[in-house]
């Protein structure tokens, strides 16, 4: 039988006790993880920001360029565009002007206007140069032939028969020498005015007296143009612009010498006139419409004074039907709370002066107040229904 062999069984530890320290460590973990939990939730919930912010209703005045233009669907002006009308015109003309400088005085022929009764029932001629006499004495002649109705009258000019203050006679009555004594009682002259240019002055023709005659020249054939361009105008919604004088276009002469003794020269010119019109009403709207892009875009409506505005003609192209006018304008800017310029999403985190950086762009916005709750809380919450913005009037109002 064999022989039995005992086994060895190596003993076991016994298991340790785990460590009570561990346990510690992780509950205070979870405790502190819960506390932070707790504060950012209570953060959340709590944190509140209210932006108060106030109203502007902001003054404007704004000047810019409208560009008018016969072709307004092809134009390729950079400046807002109205239909209107270019006109041209090439016009000559001579005009008699006085010379200014000098100071020298000469006898002239006095002139003026009577009116010439006929109380008989047929009708009178007189032939020019026919003699009317004054009651004191001085005669004078007609200037043109008249013929005067039966029982009614005509205005004839007149001038003194010599040269002279003689001639420069008050209103007065005149007797017609040619006619019999009788006659004379019936067809007679009476003057309403006083006859003038007895004397005149004689200067010396300077260049100044040319480039003020020059001035007016083309002030008054501008005149002349627009004055017939406006009577031809049948839509009385148009108005003149401007006009000018085609510089590169003209030329203007005088019949005497730069320091020749004269009274008075001609000048003589010729020159293209062009006027630029275009409906009032339809220039307001496209300012208007342009104010609103550049200055009601920050939050604000553009409220426009119409009896504001103004408009000046700067250039022209005559030749391209094309014109530049400088329009201005004032009115207010209103606080427009239909604008979406309050992105809650953009306001997160923000600090009182980061908010308050932002909404100065705003031209509808004059001031603004930040109010955080609790104490602790210095920033915009993230929460939307947690950030608060309320508008007020300004109190200038």
């Amino acid at each position: 039988m064999p022989k039995k062999v005992k086994e060895f069984v190596e003993p076991v530890e016994p298991a340790a006790n785990p460590p009570q320290r561990s346990y510690k460590y992780i509950a205070t973990i979870f405790i502190l993880a819960a506390i932070v939990l707790l504060i950012g939730v209570a953060y959340l919930v709590l944190a509140q920001a209210t932006i108060v912010l106030t109203a502007a209703d902001e003054p404007l005045q704004e000047s810019f360029e409208l560009t008018i233009t016969e072709n307004a669907a092809t134009s390729t002006s950079t400046n807002p565009v109205v239909a209107g009308k270019i006109f041209s015109e090439r016009i000559s003309a001579t005009e008699e002007y006085q010379v200014t400088h000098g100071g020298k005085k000469i006898e002239a022929v006095a002139t003026g206007k009577v009116i010439i009764y006929n109380k008989r029932n047929q009708a009178q001629t007189l032939v020019a140069t026919t003699r009317l006499l004054s009651e004191d004495g001085v005669l004078f002649r007609l200037k043109d032939k008249v013929i005067v109705p039966a029982n009614g009258d005509v205005e004839a000019s007149v001038y003194a028969d010599k040269a002279g203050k003689s001639g420069e006679v008050m209103a007065t009555t005149f007797t017609i020498p040619g006619l019999s004594a009788e006659v004379q009682k019936l067809i007679y002259a009476e003057s309403r005015e006083p006859m003038r240019g007895g004397e005149r002055e004689i200067g010396v023709l300077t260049e100044a007296d040319v480039e003020k005659a020059m001035s007016e020249f083309k002030k008054t054939q501008l005149e002349k143009v627009v004055t017939k361009l406006l009577a031809q105008m049948e839509n009385t919604d148009w108005v003149l612009v401007g006009g000018g004088i085609e510089p590169n276009d003209q030329k203007l002469s005088y019949d005497k010498k730069l320091g020749e003794e004269v009274s008075a020269f001609n000048l003589q010119g010729e020159m293209t006139v062009g006027a630029v019109f275009a409906e009032k009403q339809k220039m307001l709207d496209k300012a208007t419409e342009e104010l609103q892009k550049t200055r009601g875009n920050n939050g604000g409506e553009v409220n426009v004074d119409p009896e504001s505005f103004q408009y000046e003609l700067e250039g022209m192209n005559l030749e391209g039907k094309e014109a530049t006018a400088k329009v201005s304008l004032s009115g207010m800017v209103n606080f427009d709370p239909t604008k979406n310029i309050f992105d809650k999403n953009i306001l997160v985190g923000f600090t009182e002066s980061d908010l308050k950086l932002y909404f100065s762009q705003f031209n509808a916005i004059n001031d603004v107040r930040v109010e955080f709750s609790p104490f602790w809380v210095k920033k915009v919450p993230i929460l939307k229904d947690h950030i608060t913005i309320k508008i007020q009037g300004n109190d200038n109002d």
